[in-house]
């Protein structure tokens, strides 16, 4: 490759951002030091383990030259002289691979130059401990990069010759590959009794794999990945016929093996790096599998590394984590590239078919076979660092699978600080100067070193135990593994450092019990890969599968560990899934803590459902005519007003429900987008049929937020109320709001019946809050459109009994309101006002013949509050206030230690106000935007800050002069869980949380509806109001109950998840006393369910 072109890509990679994101220099150290953790770190003299992965660099081995440089080597363990005692393989990149055979009490000899598995290649990645032959000894395959730079040599095979050494026949099994292979994955994917592979592969940085998504079709030899059916012994190329993608543009990094959707056939997920889409492969039970991300995943990683997958909430069904590199450091955080640069390439992206992703940790739940939902922000583990490996194990027994996570990188390739350095200082340099320069400039980069974390699995997920769990010191750690090394029951941890011996930590836990299940099996598969195990405890229940490939480039023990809990319940029963779908129960050798189970079904029978749910659904998706489909318009609320914190133009469609033809059925009104058409339906009691209205048609440029039917002038027919928001043509006569008054079905625009509202409006309620006969309005309005953080009014409109409003005396509020609602709170027979305001505190008006009266409430319970509506959400008999929130799964929570500040000021003093959001870590308030995008409203961030690290780790009051921010509005957010504010017999004193499935997403919408006599609520929410490298809040998939103590998933009721932003939800009744479910989202397809 010439220079200047070789340069061009690297250049262009950092620069577009297709390198990575990052994390600190270095952790504080733990100023308390415990006397025990539950790891004690051994060193190399206590282990005999004197190898390391040294890795050297020159002007042409480099990470300007080959991207993944610093990704380290793999490490294996496995019982390879079947001595019980598991044995430990080290992968060197440039260095020869090394194997330590276990002596037992943790003291290993090495045995590489006998054994013969130091390897040829020039650059070793991953690898994988297998019987490739089913002769009953653990071989070794061992991954290698050729052909970039000088690197020479091919993937080897090291055959197990049971003897303590090894004869490598890569070639003899069709397993010699060259190219850029990052790990392989063994597994029976068309279930012969054999074992096939799959093997992960990356690109490197060329103008094809830059392309268009679609060239992920074109098959690329040594680049692509590879699936490989085993036949009879020889390993055959199946990958074009099978499904799998194998282009130019896959930067696969690693790939978790699991039956995800348990209908007794292997999926894989595959983890791609840069811009490619990671892939989620469903096996077709024929042989070949399809490509389902985009139907089962709403986001995922971007930089997607290590992955690893298992049941973390033992529901009988498998997760998913997948590792990124976002920092959790403060200063590293503002000095490195992150999402925030993804502003100017999205569109770009998106044209070339790329799906959005995010630059942070994800964890996928499985939703028990419909897709999954993410939530690693809510466990606190979103923003690990460089992260490489993860591997979920029960570390302390308790029943609940652990997280261990390995971190650091050498040097980070994405210093916003470095770059800049890059693209100026190369400028105008000749061809051998830049040579030499750029390896220089390596030295530039700043340091990766990090800490490896660990988090506690349990019940209500998982929690950070870095400083109680082992006194880690920063390192730049790649490949891990977890084994019982001392065969004591506990898991112990391995890590292959970079530069550096390996870690190796003994689990010095006697809490809880474990078993450990090895198995062997039949036909060419001895070991059982793939093999599912649930083992039972009273009602505990716990799923694993089989799989040695986990983590990053690296191997586990061939046994399932099962912690069994600290109350030592012992076992009832175990019940063992082999790989062909026969199902054998154990219920001998149960106190055992290792356990060897012999394939011997005891009736040869397909296992139809493990843990799965075969409902009798309540509802079922119906076609009733409804035929509606929300179009968001362009306008870009970031484009405009640059620091908003989240979109105000995309809070539609407006939805009312009324019967406004008096034949006993209500019908439907639903708003649309500017440049769309609002449509309304009519309910026969059997379908809805679109009625045309001209005069809301001629009103198509309006952005309609809300509505609500209302006889305004009193002469038996229901008129409508359109709530206005913002539309892309900014000129004032688009944003105010409109009242269609209903003469026989045929609606016409009144004219100053009511006062010009050109606020965004949010919420409009109609009611008869003074008694006199007619109905009257309350106008509910969020913000000024050219003045966001400033609250505004909202006010009751009275009505004068012919169809004229004029705003109430008797209540005006100043604030930010999302949702406004009438209900008795008090029981006098008068309705009382509900709001849920942003950067205020809840209230509710009690309406008293004196005038409304504000009702005592919690303190300081300042929230960005979105719903709100009264239910008796813990069943005591006392109806509690109810308040929808933004949740503790979206970035605003990410470090969320105290108050969420908005200040609000014309800080740069052009005319116009701006916001900044400040989150509070340690005491000390930091700005929530990066230097870059504060620079791109205000010019003077970039004159007195011009490198990222002069910025970075600055608090709000260090950026902004104290004098400037005193003078500034501040709101405060002490609360952004979702929860409801007990009623004690009519006083309003505690607010408790809702527990954390309500807290996936932003909590918009809660119904009440009828099911069985009973008045049940339906939860939905969801949002993408957030700029675009927030990410997506899509996990809140919906939750109906009748408490918070009693409530299942939507799906348990037949209705498939929310996956979108879910802006109405509501009941109709029809004939025959079937109900009907609306669900309409913003930008997508109204979807109606019906009870069966």
């Amino acid at each position: 490759m010439k220079l200047k072109s070789q340069i061009g890509i690297v250049l262009t990679a950092i620069i577009l951002v297709l390198i990575s994101c990052t994390n600190k220099i270095q952790e504080k150290e733990h100023v308390e030091k415990r006397k025990e953790y539950l790891f004690k770190a051994l060193l190399p003299k206590e282990t005999g383990i004197d190898f390391r992965n040294v890795v050297k660099e020159d002007s042409i081995h480099n990470i300007l030259n080959y991207i993944y440089y610093y990704n380290g080597g793999g490490v294996a363990v496995g019982d390879v002289n079947n001595d019980s005692l598991p044995d430990l393989f080290f992968v060197g990149n440039q260095v020869p691979n090394k194997l330590f055979l276990n002596q037992g009490n943790f003291k290993f000899t090495e045995i590489a130059k006998k054994a013969g598995i130091a390897g040829n290649a020039s650059w070793n990645t991953g690898v994988t401990m297998v019987d490739i032959n089913a002769d009953g000894w653990l071989d070794i395959y061992v991954c290698a990069v050729s052909n970039v730079l000088d690197f020479k040599g091919k993937n080897e095979l090291f055959i197990n010759n049971g003897d303590g050494t090894f004869t490598e026949d890569a070639e003899g099994y069709n397993l010699d590959f060259e190219g850029y292979n990052t790990q392989a994955y063994f597994f029976d994917y068309d279930k012969d009794d054999d074992l096939d592979v799959f093997l992960v592969n990356h690109a490197v940085h060329t103008t094809r794999a830059h392309g268009k998504a679609s060239v992920r079709n074109n098959i690329t030899p040594k680049v692509g990945d590879v699936l490989l059916q085993n036949v009879n012994g020889k390993f055959i190329d199946v990958t074009k016929q099978s499904g799998i993608f194998a282009g130019p543009n896959g930067y696969g990094l690693s790939a978790s093996l699991a039956d995800f959707n348990n209908d007794g056939w292997d999926d894989i997920y595959v983890c791609n790096d840069f811009h490619e889409d990671d892939y989620y492969y469903l096996n077709n039970q024929d042989g070949t599998f399809i490509e389902a991300h985009g139907q089962n995943f709403v986001i995922s990683s971007r930089f997607s590394m290590g992955s690893d997958a298992g049941d973390i909430n033992n529901d009988g069904f498998q997760d998913l984590i997948t590792l990124d590199m976002l920092p959790d450091n403060e200063k590293v955080l503002k000095e490195t590239e992150g999402d925030d640069a993804m502003l100017n390439m999205i569109d770009k992206l998106r044209e070339l078919g790329y799906k959005d992703q995010y630059s942070r940790n994800m964890l996928h739940m499985n939703s028990q076979g419909d897709g999954f939902y993410e939530n690693a922000i809510m466990n606190k583990m979103a923003d690990t660092d460089w992260s490489w490996s993860p591997l979920l194990a029960d570390f302390d027994n308790d029943g609940y699978a652990d997280l261990f996570i390995s971190n650091g990188i050498m040097r980070r390739p994405n210093g916003l600080d470095f770059i800049r350095y890059v693209s100026n200082a190369f400028k105008g340099r000749s061809t051998e100067e830049g040579q030499k320069w750029l390896y220089n400039s390596i030295a530039a980069m700043p340091n990766g070193i990090a800490t490896n974390q660990i988090f506690k699995g349990g019940k209500n997920g998982f929690s950070k135990k870095t400083g109680e769990w082992f006194n880690a010191k920063p390192s730049y750690s790649n490949g891990s593994v977890y084994a019982d090394l001392d065969l004591d029951g506990n898991l112990d941890l391995v890590v292959n450092n970079f530069n550096d011996f390996p870690s190796v930590y003994k689990n010095t836990s006697n809490n809880g019990k474990a078993i450990a299940l090895g198995f062997r099996y039949k036909g060419q598969n001895k070991f059982g890969v793939g093999t599912k195990a649930i083992v039972y405890q009273s009602e505990r229940k716990q799923l694993k599968q089989l799989y040695a490939s986990r983590g990053f480039l690296s191997s586990v023990d061939h046994q399932l560990h099962f912690g069994l809990g600290n109350d030592r319940k012992p076992i009832d029963s175990i019940k063992v899934i082999w790989p062909d779908n026969t199902t054998q129960i154990i219920k001998n050798n149960l106190d055992a803590v290792r356990l060897t189970v012999n394939y011997n079904p005891l009736e040869v029978k397909k296992e139809e459902d493990l843990f799965l749910k075969q409902g009798n659904y309540r509802f079922e998706e119906v076609d009733l005519g409804v035929d509606f489909q929300h179009k968001e318009d362009n306008y870009n609320d970031f484009k405009e007003i640059k620091l908003i914190p989240y979109r105000i133009s995309n809070l539609g469609p407006a939805v009312a429900k009324a019967d406004i033809d008096n034949n006993g059925f209500e019908d439907v009104f639903i708003g649309a987008a500017a440049g769309e058409e609002a449509k309304l339906y009519l309910n026969n009691g059997q379908t809805f049929k679109p009625m045309s209205i001209p005069e809301i048609e001629k009103d198509a440029l309006f952005e309609d937020n809300t509505a609500v039917f209302l006889d305004a002038d009193q002469d038996g027919d229901l008129d409508l109320y359109v709530g206005s928001g913002i539309a892309p043509n900014r000129d004032g006569t688009l944003e105010i709001d409109r009242l269609y008054i209903n003469n026989n079905l045929n609606f016409i625009k009144a004219t100053n019946a009511i006062p010009v509202n050109d606020l965004v409006t949010t919420s409009v309620t109609a009611v008869d809050f003074d008694l006199d006969g007619d109905t009257d309005l309350f106008i509910g309005n969020l913000c000024d459109a050219d003045n966001f953080g400033a609250q505004v009014d909202s006010y009751l409109l009275e009505n004068n009994g012919k169809g004229t409003f004029t705003k109430s005396s008797r209540l005006r509020v100043k604030s930010n309101i999302n949702k406004a609602k009438w209900a008795d709170v008090d029981g006098d027979k008068r309705p009382d006002l509900l709001l849920a305001s942003e950067w205020d505190v809840p209230n509710v008006y009690l309406n008293k013949e004196r005038g409304f009266v504000k009702l005592d409430l919690p303190e300081n319970l300042t929230g960005l509050w979105q719903e709100i509506d009264l239910f008796d959400m813990d069943n005591d008999g006392y109806k509690d206030i109810v308040l929808g929130n933004w949740g503790l799964n979206t970035k605003y929570s990410l470090n969320f230690d105290g108050p969420l500040v908005m200040y609000h000021s014309d800080f740069d003093l052009n005319g116009s106000n701006e916001t900044l959001l400040a989150y509070n870590i340690d005491g000390t308030y930091y700005p929530l935007n990066s230097k870059m995008e504060m620079s791109a409203q205000m010019n003077i961030i970039s004159k007195l800050y011009v490198q990222h690290a002069d910025f970075a780790g600055k608090s709000i009051e260090d950026i902004i002069k104290k004098g400037t921010l005193s003078r500034a509005k501040k709101y405060e957010s002490n609360y952004l869980a979702s929860g409801y504010i007990k009623n004690d017999n009519g006083t309003f004193k505690e607010f408790v949380p809702l527990p954390n499935h309500f807290q996936l997403a932003p909590l918009t919408q809660f119904e009440q509806i009828e099911l069985d006599n009973k008045t049940f609520f339906m939860v939905a929410g969801n949002s993408e109001r957030v700029n675009t490298y927030h990410g997506k809040y899509m996990s809140l998939g919906g939750i109906i109950g009748s408490s918070v103590n009693n409530y299942k998933q939507v799906k348990d009721y037949g209705i498939a998840p929310f996956s979108n932003q879910i802006t109405f939800i509501t009941t109709i009744k029809m004939k025959a006393g079937r109900q009907v479910i609306f669900v309409v989202p913003n930008n997508d397809k109204v979807k109606t369910y019906i009870t069966k």
